[in-house]
């Protein structure tokens, strides 16, 4: 707010003065991107933060809540790290332009741990002619599609998609080599 007086002067040389003030109110500053996508235990991650709306520069700052750990807010709204726990965690992020002007967002990450496959290799025998099952099984995620990648299943026996079941009954004798490939709700895999 600024406060100043004015004066008037007319041609008879006669003047007349008045106070006034002015109030600058700051700018709407919108901070984006609306949401932020979730982490993994382990795997990188990274992120930017912007803002729109006031004078740049902006500097960044989590105001409200805490990141998950393992992750970092710089002040030019690099948001970086890897984390380091299973959690979900909601904070605030405030720009400040250069007026000190300011905008606000709340963010929610959900870490959540890796996808991987337990299933030991090799998998069991089986016996021609006898009837063979084996379930694959995979951790981080609770819904998962299976699909083999690489190479092919022994004569006779199948890959379901939906459970993870290698089941049927073989047709040949050897040995069969594949790579199965884990699809979680997320879209991450797992070979």
């Amino acid at each position: 707010t600024s406060t100043f007086t004015v004066q008037v002067t007319d041609d008879l040389l006669r003047t007349a003065t008045k106070e006034f003030s002015l109030t600058m109110s700051c700018p709407a500053i919108a901070v984006a991107p609306t949401s932020l996508p979730g982490g993994t235990v382990g795997t990188a991650y990274s992120q930017s933060i912007t803002a729109s709306g006031g004078a740049a520069p902006y500097t960044y700052a989590v105001t409200a809540g805490v990141l998950p750990d393992g992750l970092d807010l710089a002040s030019d709204g690099s948001l970086t790290g890897t984390p380091t726990t299973v959690e979900s965690q909601t904070f605030t992020v405030t720009a400040t332009d250069d007026n000190d002007c300011t905008g606000s967002r709340e963010y929610t990450i959900a870490v959540v741990a890796p996808l991987q496959i337990t299933t030991s290799s090799p998998l069991p025998g089986g016996t021609v002619g006898t009837a063979y099952s084996q379930t694959l099984v995979a951790t981080g995620a609770t819904s998962y599609t299976w699909a083999v990648t690489v190479g092919t299943l022994p004569a006779g026996l199948t890959l379901h998609g939906a459970t993870g079941v290698i089941d049927g009954t073989p047709t040949a004798a050897g040995t069969s080599t594949f790579t199965v490939q884990v699809t979680d709700d997320l879209l991450r895999t797992a070979t």
